[in-house]
């Protein structure tokens, strides 16, 4: 028996909430209950005071949340506004998105009694705060290309914008997207700056002579150039033997040598080292020159071919 009472003791305040919460819902769809008052809350449901600063990040989105009352108020459909979209959009649902660095200020307006709250929002950008590089020594072969692909932190940092320098640019060439050039013997250093800050980081390198294992040297090449981009080159004739431009040491057997096309099969097809485009429009296609497994070979270089008709 005393144990009946204490589990309807501990069940009591329970049916009571349901008791309430149902009566208060039988009673909104029966009785009109009016909208009283709307505000903006934050993760607990309090309501944020007037010097509130909702912050969001250029190019993120984020919910808001807001409360109506009384809870059982008959009509609680919204509609959300932004006073500036040009510095902070916002969707029906009241989330926003930072669209440019600044201040402004969002209104959520019930569509019963025009009741309003405003919600203050702050859009900003996150600072780069570092920069590396995925190696800080290099050793390359006169004549070898490599692209330097920094490291930006934080990832969602607005301005990524980097430059390139290299101390000796006889030694070792770079482009403004990363592409280096190793041009003669000897050393230099290559330091990448962030725009945003000044910070950089460096990749020294060492550069021997000796012949790639497999690469491509289109220099000279009819119908060819180099591209603007520094990797690859640009080619206008619909049809060329690639053979003559592979260049490969005396650890290899020429029979050893597989081509494929690893990108563009809709714009080329490939006949041995004989290349053919087959399209009429501007096309890319990267071939795949490899020794052994494919999935793992012992060798292998590759070639961008940029088609210009």
């Amino acid at each position: 028996m005393k144990k009946t009472v204490i589990l309807i003791l501990l069940l009591l305040p329970i049916v009571l909430v349901i008791t309430i919460s149902f009566a208060g819902r039988i009673l909104s769809i029966y009785h009109h209950i009016p909208v009283e008052k709307v505000f903006f809350v934050d993760n607990v449901g309090d309501a944020l005071d007037d010097e509130y600063l909702f912050v969001v990040n250029v190019g993120e989105t984020k919910p808001t949340s807001i409360r109506i009352f009384p809870e059982m108020a008959s009509n609680k459909k919204v509609s959300f506004v932004s006073q500036n979209e040009s510095v902070c959009k916002v969707d029906a649902e009241g989330n926003l998105s930072g669209i440019a660095i600044g201040n402004t200020t969002v209104l959520v307006t019930t569509s019963e009694s025009n009741k309003t709250d405003v919600l203050n929002v702050l859009v900003v950008a996150e600072r780069v705060t570092g920069i590396t590089l995925p190696e800080s020594k290099l050793t390359m072969i006169k004549g070898e290309q490599k692209q330097l692909q920094p490291i930006i932190e934080p990832y969602t940092a607005l301005n990524k914008a980097v430059s390139f320098e290299s101390s000796d640019p006889t030694v070792i060439s770079v482009n403004p997207n990363g592409y280096i050039t190793a041009l003669k013997p000897g050393e230099a250093i290559i330091t990448v700056t962030t725009q945003d800050g000044g910070m950089n980081a460096t990749c020294k390198i060492s550069v021997t002579e000796g012949l790639l294992h497999l690469s491509f040297d289109m220099t000279g090449a009819p119908n060819v150039s180099p591209a603007a981009s520094g990797s690859g080159y640009v080619i206008n004739s619909a049809s060329i033997d690639l053979s003559p431009y592979l260049k490969y040491d005396d650890k290899i057997e020429p029979e050893a040598i597989r081509w494929r096309i690893a990108s563009g099969n809709n714009s080329a097809t490939l006949t041995d080292t004989v290349l053919t485009f087959t399209s009429t429009k501007i096309s890319v296609v990267v071939i795949h020159v490899y020794v052994g497994e494919l999935d793992n070979p012992t060798y292998e270089t590759k070639l961008t071919l940029f088609y210009q008709p």
